[in-house]
Parts: structure tokens; sequence; C-alpha cells
């Protein structure tokens, strides 16, 4: 790896390599794609699996079964099915180390304009977090790391990108990334909701070096896949134990494993397609009654009375320091206005930089569930369900399977940067990046 050893270990490692990819003369890609294996249901996973017998979500999510054995199950299926794909030729290699650039082409939900969206992908060392090199953005669940972690022990590769944020002063990735003379087209297909993917390969070694050197002083913030690289940084630490390499350092350039990289897309925060969208928060169980909610709440915020239609275009705007709310209950919508900023402060967790006061999932999280309403934080992960569309948010409260709704702003970009910087993490799902990266366009094999 010949870019590897000009790197200093105290920078960012961004690498092309030999991806392996479906041949689109073997296969349809609109049929072998699938969404992150998170936000995949039973009925979503079942449709994929109708869809084409090599989409991809035998190996991200296979599907589990009575008769599974810890010698047979769902993760030696997915590395079955891998294995069988290259040998069967749908999944070719590439001669030579690649990167790829991979454009999203979409309707913006909020205002309907159509974007487009570019990401650079390619492999990248793992970091541990304290290095400041690759940061995260959102704290973590311990069961979701558990599942990859057997899944990546078994296959001993990376199917799905971790997403990855960083600043390109001057667009000097852009202006590589777009030139359409660096690059060739291996395919363009559209998806479900109407989301146009097209990867292009750049093999040009000038043009990867060139790349990799700009990247290099680079921070990058991870915006989605927080449990597979936290996964994969642990999953490479016990590689190198089994190795028994020097455990002094964490990452010894002179014994580089495969292992010690990770399949990751680079996204510009300036990129003109880069847009967040709000997660709502749907509470199942309270323990309280409508009234008692708008009484509790009266006391530090102002409540109006409003319609949906007014919160929906409310969730439109960005969160403006985590003042503004919308509330959907069995009474009505209401608006909700905090009175007093530095009052709600005083009330919360202590010792928080400023930035932190200026989410809305925070002062929803700390000030309005745990302080308010009761709702501790152990008892989320069972009591709130997570939406990102206000419809779809409001559905369960309309079937009687929810008490209430709390709509919420999307946060403005540059405060993952902010937070970032000061160290700390945004909540559980505060973010959501739309387009989601798509899996099955590459995938990044431990074994080559």
């Amino acid at each position: 790896n010949s870019q590897a050893s000009t790197t200093s270990k105290t920078q960012l490692d961004f690498n092309p390599f030999m991806a392996w990819r479906y041949d689109p003369s073997r296969v349809d890609i609109s049929t072998v794609l699938a969404p992150p294996y998170d936000v995949i249901s039973h009925e979503k996973q079942q449709e994929l699996y109708d869809r084409s017998p090599f989409n991809c979500i035998r190996l991200i999510l296979n599907k589990k079964d009575p008769s599974d054995t810890d010698k047979k199950n769902g993760y030696t299926r997915a590395r079955d099915e891998f294995l069988d794909w290259q040998k069967k030729g749908v999944l070719i290699q590439d001669r030579a180390p690649c990167f790829y650039v991979y454009r999203q082409t979409f309707k913006d939900p909020a205002t309907g304009l159509v974007k487009n969206r570019s990401a650079l992908l390619g492999r990248v060392r793992l970091e541990p977090f304290e290095k400041g090199i690759i940061v995260p953005h959102e704290k973590t669940l311990s069961g979701p790391k558990a599942d990859r972690m057997q899944l990546l022990k078994t296959v001993q590769a990376n199917f799905s990108p971790v997403f990855g944020l960083y600043k390109d002063e001057g667009f000097e990735v852009r202006s590589v990334i777009q030139d359409p003379m660096n690059s060739r087209t291996v395919f363009e297909a559209e998806d479900d909701e109407k989301v146009v993917h097209t990867l292009r390969t750049m093999e040009d070694p000038d043009i990867l070096t060139k790349l990799h050197g700009i990247l290099a002083p680079k921070t990058v913030y991870i915006a989605d896949g927080h449990h597979r690289y936290e996964t994969a940084l642990e999953y490479a630490q016990l590689k190198r134990e089994g190795k028994r390499a020097s455990s002094f350092v964490f990452f010894p350039s002179f014994t580089t494993l495969s292992s010690d990289y990770m399949y990751m897309a680079l996204v510009s925060f300036d990129d003109p397609g880069f847009i967040v969208l709000p997660t709502h928060r749907i509470v199942t169980k309270r323990g309280m009654t409508g009234p008692e909610v708008l009484l509790r709440l009266g006391d530090y915020f102002k409540v109006e009375t409003t319609s949906l239609a007014q919160l929906k275009e409310m969730t439109t705007s960005y969160d403006q320091e985590g003042k503004v709310f919308g509330l959907v209950l069995k009474e009505g919508c209401f608006l909700l206005t905090l009175n007093d900023k530095e009052q709600a402060k005083s009330r919360m967790l202590l010792h928080k930089p400023d930035v932190w006061y200026d989410l809305n999932v925070n002062i929803l999280a700390h000030r309005i569930f745990s302080e308010l309403l009761d709702l501790k934080e152990p008892c989320w992960e069972s009591v709130l369900k997570f939406e990102h569309t206000v419809d779809g948010a409001v559905a369960p409260l309309q079937k009687g399977e929810a008490e209430a709704v709390f709509l919420l702003q999307p946060p403005r970009v540059e405060m993952l940067e902010k937070m970032g910087a000061v160290n700390e993490r945004m909540p559980q799902k505060s973010t959501y990046f739309y387009p989601k990266l798509a899996t099955g366009l590459i995938f990044h094999s431990h074994k080559d």
C-alpha cells in the first residue's frame, strides 16, 4: 500500500482499493441495492429478498431461521453468498486500486427541488477517536455493535460505507471528482424512493495520489455508521492481538493488516446536495394525561394551539437554539416556545459547553422528558420511537399506539462541527442525513 507510507500517523489515511462490485452486465443494479441495514423492516427485508437472488440484503441482513446454530446461521449464510457470488462472476474485483465517485440525485423532501450529492468512496485507516482524526458525533447503543461484530468476524468484509463528513476548503476535492475526464461511469440505477445512484471509478495513479494528499490533513466527522465504525475499530484491535502485533503503538505502520481499514464514503459539509432532516420523537407510554402534559409544559413554555399544517411548516426551518418544538396529542396540535433559556440551562445537566444547550434534542431529552414529564434516560429506549416525516410520526398516535409526538426542526450542519470541536456527542437519533447511502455499490474484503 504505497499511499499509507506517505501519510504520518497523525493524519487521515484515506486510500483507493480494489473493490468487489456487481458486474452490471450480469445483474440489473437497481434490483441489488439496499438501504442501510438499520432502517430495514421485516417487510422491506422480504421485498428485497424477492427482488433478486443477488440482492445485498442477503449480505447485510440475512434472514434468521429457527434451525440456526452456532455453526450455521445468518452470518455464515452471508459469508457463503458473498463467496458464491464471486465464484459465479456476479461480483467482480477491480484489477487496480480505485477511488469511486458516488453521486445521488434526489428531490429535497422539504422543498421538492432536485439536488445532487457527491461522495468519494475509499477505505480509511481506523483511528481511535481520542486522536481527533476521525470524530464521532452521536452516542451509540451496545446491541447493534454485537450484531455487526458477529457479521464482521464471520464475513471479514465491509459491505456498507460509514458516512464521513469533512470540510473541502477551496473545493479542492470537488474540482477533481466533478471533472468527467477523471473517472468513468460503472452504472446508474434508481431506487424505490426515486433516488438515482451513479457510480464512477477513478484509477489514474496520479489523481489517486493527489486526492490522498489533499485529504490527509482533514478531520472526518462520522455522520452515519458509528456502530459499524466502533465495531471495526474493536475488530482491528482483536486482529492485532491475534497476530501478537505490538500493543505499545496502536497501528504500527510496519505491519498493516487489511482489517486496519474500513470502507468509507466522504461527503463535504459544503456539498450543494448535503441536507439534514429532523428526527421526531414518538412517546408510546408516559403515564400522564394530555392536559397534565400541557399543564407541566405551560410553566416553562409558551403553549399555542395550532394546526398540523403549521407544525409541518415549522419543521422545515433549522433548529433555533433549542427554543421551538411541535407537540401533537389526542387533544390537538401545539407550538411550544421556550420562555427562558437561562432558566432551562440551570435546571439541566450542568458543566456542559454552551453549544450543547443550543440543540433542541438536548432540551427535549433533558428538560422536557427527564424533568417535566419524568421520562428518565434509562427508559428512553423502551418508550421512544423515531420517525423522520411528520405524517409518519403522527400515524401511531392516530392509531392509538402512541400518546404524544414531539416534532423537531433539523439541526444546522455546523452544529456537528461545533459539538465535535468541544468533544461532545449528539444524542442518539438527532440527525438524519438524506438520502441514506445505498449498500451494494462496492464491497471491501479483508481477504484481498
